[in-house]
């Protein structure tokens, strides 16, 4: 018989606290190869099956439908065995652990729980009264500096000889690379360039890639990249395929275009869903499936794709393939990011306009609301796909969702809480959590729509939440790529493109805006014009409207060559004026 897992939810806690019992939470995932191998071997165990059930209330949570609970109880990896009490505080945890070890934590943790209990509650008392110290910086603070010793300190753990960062395991990182590839661009410095069209190259050119099917691994083992762990990951192709159309852009490549062009077919072929366009979450690992050759692999069951779709991996496609439409100058790809976030609108929203996190499409079932990172990727992919497009539905639901986000997620004392407590505070959920890579995402995403609407206060929030970390982000390591990113743009006299005119009109002024020497220039359209023209301001100095692609090109330079110490200082106040 079968463990009887109960799903997360009150309750399983309630059952808990009546019976007396501890808790074991496993985090498991659909993609995880350990996760499979402990459920045929320790979970199928008859002995580890019945102390289970007989000492035990015995959780199941799935990583990707719960990334808040996973935040807070995983272990270092997935699977993760935690072991908790009744009211959800930590007793002690690992990651795959054999029938044999199992059964001796189970024997351990059990005792333990029943002979220390004044010990236990005495730790979880000191638990739940331990916050997360912030100290907030003015935003007055905040300097260019930052950015730059965090970029120093990136480059510092590149590997020369293969890319990438560290040793083994290697993981894509994608955001950290975006940070890079910004920064080169920003400074001209090209050895961030370089960093990242060589980490691409031998991650495309080896074993992390299907050189078959298209598509990128999870993450490899091996220094060299030649030996993968063989989940592919909606996740993880939003942010490469991003990375990869910005390189294109900007320094088109026949590699480039071609491993961007080979992902995007991965995508669209064996993840995009036609019916809602939505993308899946995963595929699983198979070694043997992807050893095969094209004529092979026909024979034979492709491994199991994921089709529940993910709110923020869907909106994170959605705006990659927004860049990619531009990049490769493919109108069908931004037909498809459209229809991603038209089918969010329609479909993932409650009554009050918040997302719910996953899409079931075997019975059409909408479960978990309110997680700050659905939230943040939406309003992230809903800039990105106006500014390709130009159709305004996108600004006017961005410009409606900033402000709830902002009023449902905010701390008082700065940055957002990464979910909106719509689900119920059980367990550690009720300790509060301010990841610092959504929180800055959802700061430059507010610059940007700022720098498209004229909004003061949104920048002052932005400012307030980039401020929370000024003391802190350093310690997050890779994981302060987004905030150094956030930061820079902060820093940064905003360019922006006001068009007039219909998006058909200014499909070239909008595609000549992402082309611009500076990273974070933005191109908003108010809606049909008499003429179709572009309005280019850095920071408090505008030129003169034009109309043609050349022209936005010659304006963006001559307010270049027109800047002195004088007018970059009057820039600095830009982030301050309505």
């Amino acid at each position: 018989m079968p463990i009887a897992w109960m799903p997360w939810g009150e309750e399983a806690f309630a059952r808990a606290a009546r019976e007396d019992k501890p808790i074991l939470l496993s985090i498991s995932a659909v993609w995880c190869h350990w996760c499979h191998v402990m459920d045929d071997s320790t979970y199928a165990n008859p002995e580890v099956i019945r102390a289970i059930d007989d000492r035990y209330v015995a959780v199941r949570v799935d990583n990707d439908e719960r990334p808040d609970v996973n935040a807070r109880y995983n272990m270092g990896g997935w699977p993760t065995t935690a072991f908790l009490s009744a009211d959800g505080s930590t007793l002690t945890g690992a990651t795959y652990l054999p029938p044999g070890a199992m059964l001796k934590a189970l024997d351990d943790v059990a005792r333990f729980y029943a002979e220390e209990r004044p010990q236990i509650e005495r730790r979880a008392g000191e638990i739940r009264s331990a916050r997360t110290a912030y100290e907030p910086e003015s935003p007055a603070s905040l300097r260019i500096e930052m950015v730059d010793a965090l970029a120093a300190s990136v480059a510092e753990a590149y590997d020369p000889e293969f890319g990438g960062f560290g040793e083994a395991p290697k993981f894509p990182q994608p955001e950290l690379l975006d940070f890079l590839l910004t920064q080169w661009r920003a400074t001209g410095q090209s050895h961030y360039y370089e960093i990242v069209t060589h980490t691409l190259h031998e991650m495309a050119r080896g074993g992390m890639y299907d050189h078959v099917e298209g598509g990128f691994f999870r993450y490899s083992t091996t220094r060299d990249w030649s030996v993968p762990h063989f989940e592919k990951m909606s996740e993880d192709h939003a942010g490469l395929i991003h990375v990869l159309a910005q390189l294109e852009l900007w320094a088109p490549n026949d590699d480039t275009r071609a491993t961007l062009r080979s992902a995007l077919g991965y995508i669209r072929t064996v993840l995009r869903d036609e019916d809602t366009g939505f993308f899946a979450g995963s595929q699983d690992a198979d070694e043997a499936y992807f050893a095969l050759d094209l004529a092979s692999r026909r024979k034979r069951d492709a491994p199991f794709v994921d089709r529940r779709s993910y709110s923020n991996w869907t909106s994170a496609l959605a705006g990659a393939f927004s860049f990619a439409a531009s990049a490769l100058d493919d109108p069908s790809l931004a037909l498809e990011a459209t229809a991603a976030l038209d089918g969010l609108h329609d479909r993932m929203r409650d009554d009050d306009g918040f997302l719910f996190h996953v899409y079931d499409p075997r019975d059409g079932a909408r479960r978990v609301r309110g997680l700050l990172a659905d939230h943040v990727a939406y309003l992230r992919a809903l800039l990105d796909v106006h500014e390709t497009t130009g159709e305004t539905r996108f600004l006017v639901r961005a410009r409606e969702i900033a402000p709830a986000i902002v009023a449902r997620f905010g701390a008082e004392d700065g940055g957002f809480y990464d979910h909106a407590r719509l689900e119920g505070a059980i367990g550690r959920l009720d300790i509060p959590d301010r990841p610092i890579v959504e929180n800055a995402i959802l700061a430059e995403s507010l610059l940007r729509l700022a720098a498209m609407t004229d909004d003061a206060a949104l920048i002052e929030t932005a400012a307030a939440t980039l401020a929370l970390y000024a003391a802190t982000f350093a310690r997050a390591g890779s994981f302060a790529a987004t905030y150094g990113r956030a930061l820079r743009r902060y820093l940064t006299p905003a360019v922006t493109v006001r068009l007039s005119g219909g998006p058909a009109a200014t499909a070239g002024l909008r595609a000549a805006t992402r082309r611009l020497p500076d990273p974070f220039a933005v191109a908003y359209s108010d809606g049909e014009g008499s003429q179709t023209s572009a309005y280019l301001c850095r920071g408090n100095a505008c030129a003169p409207p034009v109309t043609s692609p050349g022209d936005l090109r010659a304006a963006y330079e001559s307010l270049a060559e027109a800047e002195t110490p004088a007018t970059l200082a009057r820039n600095e106040g830009w982030r301050t004026q309505p």
